[in-house]
């Protein structure tokens, strides 16, 4: 009876959810019930929630609180301590005779909102018994003043909470392992186990649209949300009624086609825009601004492109005449944001400033979320950019992926300097919306000096960036104070040299997150992060995602990776198959880049299987080259292609921004690193700038085609 009233209570205070109860009862015998732990009432609201009563491991610093003591009396507690191996005995027994019992795999609760260390203890018993896991995740009590959590600006007693139950799983621990190596590996399982469960349970199933007014209900409508380059900040309220001005007012332009280009900056334009298109039904196909005239023409008839909204001040600020040039001359309408000013009359802000505080998201409806949400290119660096066709769930699953290892904290500050065109800089628009904190917005990350400022005058603290542009940044700040709040920087879109992290180490004291990403997979696919950390990686895959490594001939290390998982794209639009998609086969995408993967599953990038050149029957890495040629040179640009001549019609060639540069020279240093002989280039071509693309990473093609004019 007692159970019956503290439930009665704790159901009127959160209004508590419990889903997947199918998956409780087919757990069968044996199971170990491995929850989340966000506070100090998670036990409780567990003990009394569950269909029935079974024994809870409580950690023995946590008998010392006040209303864990309440909860002893209420449940079948049992003592767990790591440091009394006869404490471990009555679990061990019990899961041995097919019972079940609750332990918290972190043993207390979370400081930071993720999980926390998972113990290998939990682990080992799960192990030592054959038990099957079944994870648990509750949500809502990390907003109670019962968490731990820091940086949680917005407590309340009464939130909503909802426990997830999810499938049974069990350790796949190798036999072989023994020991410590096989108390590691079981832990590395099971932590795999919780943060799939948590990226599921986190990930949204809703459109942006939706998302976004759920996250104003949660947040508030004063809440800043996005703040544009020397313009007032935005709050959710405000930011809404913009999307609904331009959504009208580009209904009223008719606009064709079912995708529809987007040649903006880094903005609140370019952003509300987005939103706009896709509240409508459409979707917002980024356009490159950073491309030649002739390649953004081929993007928009890849992706059937009828349309292009932009900005006159903008092609003007941006000196790109030549892009809206080449878009009209293909018989392609532009329609300008300026434009739309007349449309948006005092009468209609005043409405749609009335009813956005009021609007409400729609609930969640089968199906929704696999409706595509928006249509990046690829960077072209290898070849004629294709159509990415990115799903909401695409995205939001990636986004989950990203929660369950990076800590954000409501007080955090964003800096997006990254271009919305590319995959990485549009994660630092979708998911700080669904989070809460302000993101400051700038247009170029090529103002180096403006940026290392804006850093310290807004006090930023979350950086995205490449490593191209975070050299840059290091070498234009003014004081180490400028980087002085940032608690996390972190780098992708291409490789990340020993030299930079050096120097932001340093001179900074940051050490730089690296990781691994591609548009295809929207885009991250690995990261380094706090708990799991490996110089010269990218860190591990994440959640959810499935890989596999096909051999290539010629290569002793790694292999070709492939790559399926829900944040994998629905399928490209190419050039020669215009407006037609091609999804992926049984939904395994072939990444093109060779990569190894160690015991601990780390994935080290060896380089694109592309920029492999096969000389005297071995593969050499044209990548691999260059970060060594970087390493010896770190202040100068170089490239390495491969080219005809010599006795085998094929020979390595260096294009470099260092003057007088002899091959000999060349030869000796990349000898004293080791470099084997058959890899080190038989050319040197000076040029005094090497072709980028819009995130820093040189552009190929475009270089290739300068070389064959030269060379011609």
């Amino acid at each position: 009876m007692f159970r019956l009233i503290v439930r009665f209570f704790l159901n009127l205070f959160f209004n508590v959810q419990v889903k997947g109860w199918e998956n409780w009862k087919n757990a069968g015998e044996g199971v170990l019930i491995a929850p989340n732990y966000v506070s100090f009432i998670d036990p409780l609201i567990l003990a009394v929630f569950l269909p029935e009563r079974v024994p809870f491991a409580i950690e023995r610093r946590l008998t010392k609180k006040r209303f864990v003591n309440f909860f002893l009396s209420i449940a079948d507690t049992h003592i767990l301590d790591s440091d009394a191996p006869m404490s471990l005995k009555y679990f061990l027994t019990l899961l041995k005779n097919g019972g079940r019992c609750v332990i918290f795999p972190e043993l207390q609760p979370t400081t930071i909102g993720n999980a926390m260390k998972v113990s290998s203890g939990v682990a080992q018993i799960a192990d030592h018994t054959n038990a099957k896991i079944l994870p648990i995740y509750i949500d809502g009590t990390q907003r109670t003043p019962f968490s731990r959590i820091q940086h949680k600006p917005g407590v309340r007693f009464f939130s909503k909470v909802t426990i997830t139950v999810f499938p049974v799983h069990e350790l796949k621990v190798p036999d072989e392992l023994t020991g410590s190596k096989r108390s590691a590996a079981a832990g590395r399982e099971l932590e795999k186990i919780m943060n799939e469960a948590a990226m599921y349970a986190r990930r949204k199933e809703k459109p942006f649209w939706d998302v976004l007014l759920d996250a104003r209900d949660e947040f508030g409508g004063k809440t800043r949300l996005f703040c544009d380059f020397q313009q007032k900040p935005v709050t959710y309220n405000g930011f809404i009624t913009r999307v609904l001005l331009i959504e009208e007012a580009l209904k009223a332009q008719r606009l064709e086609g079912e995708h529809v280009g987007v040649l903006l900056p880094t903005s609140l334009g370019g952003v509300v825009t987005m939103y706009a298109l896709q509240k409508m039904g459409r979707i917002p196909a980024m356009l490159n601004f950073s491309l030649g005239g002739r390649s953004l023409v081929n993007c928009c008839r890849t992706g059937d492109i009828k349309t292009v909204i932009s900005s006159r001040k903008f092609i003007e600020l941006g000196k790109l005449d030549h892009l809206s040039k080449a878009i009209e001359d293909e018989g392609l309408r532009i329609f300008w944001l300026e434009d739309a000013a007349p449309l948006i009359t005092t009468k209609k802000k005043l409405s749609a400033a009335l009813r956005a505080p009021f609007l409400k998201s729609n609930p969640v409806r089968p199906g929704e979320a696999d409706k595509p949400a928006v249509l990046l290119f690829t960077s072209g660096s290898e070849g004629a950019p294709k159509g990415v066709l990115l799903s909401y769930k695409n995205l939001h699953t990636n986004h989950a992926q990203m929660y369950t290892r990076v800590d954000f904290y409501r007080s955090d500050r964003v800096l997006n300097a990254m271009p919305i065109f590319h995959s990485f800089g549009l994660c630092g628009i979708f998911m700080p919306v669904t989070l809460g904190f302000m993101v400051h917005l700038y247009p170029s990350p090529l103002n180096y000096k403006t940026i290392a400022s804006l850093c310290y005058d807004e006090r930023i603290t979350i950086l995205f960036s490449t490593d191209t542009f975070l050299s840059g940044y290091a070498k234009a700040a003014a004081d180490n104070y400028d980087f002085a709040t940032i608690r996390l920087l972190v780098q992708g879109g291409e490789k990340l040299k020993t030299s930079t992290q050096h120097t932001w180490f340093e001179r900074f004291n940051i050490r730089i997150t690296e990781g691994y990403g591609v548009t295809e997979a929207a885009p991250v696919v690995a990261n380094n992060y706090y708990a799991h950390h490996k110089t010269d990686t990218v860190g591990q895959f994440v959640s959810g995602l499935e890989y596999r490594i096909e051999l290539v001939e010629g290569v002793s290390e790694g292999g070709r990776l492939w790559l399926k998982g829900d944040n994998v794209m629905l399928g490209y639009y190419r050039i020669t198959n215009p407006g037609v998609l091609e999804p992926l086969k049984d939904g395994w995408f072939d990444v093109g880049d060779i990569v190894s993967v160690d015991d601990e599953g780390y994935v080290k990038i060896l380089g694109r299987a592309k920029r492999f050149a096969k000389i005297g029957g071995e593969m050499i890495s044209l990548a691999a080259v260059e970060e060594v040629l970087c390493e010896i040179w770190p202040e100068e640009k170089h490239a390495v292609l491969m080219t005809s001549g010599g006795a085998r019609g094929e020979i390595l060639t260096l294009v470099t921004t260092r003057p007088e540069l002899k091959r000999e020279e060349v030869h000796q240093k990349l000898g004293e690193y080791g470099m084997a002989e058959i890899a080190i280039p038989k050319k040197v071509i000076f040029m005094e700038e090497i072709p980028l693309l819009g995130t820093g990473k040189p552009d190929f093609v475009t270089l290739g085609e300068m070389y064959c004019k030269e060379d011609g």
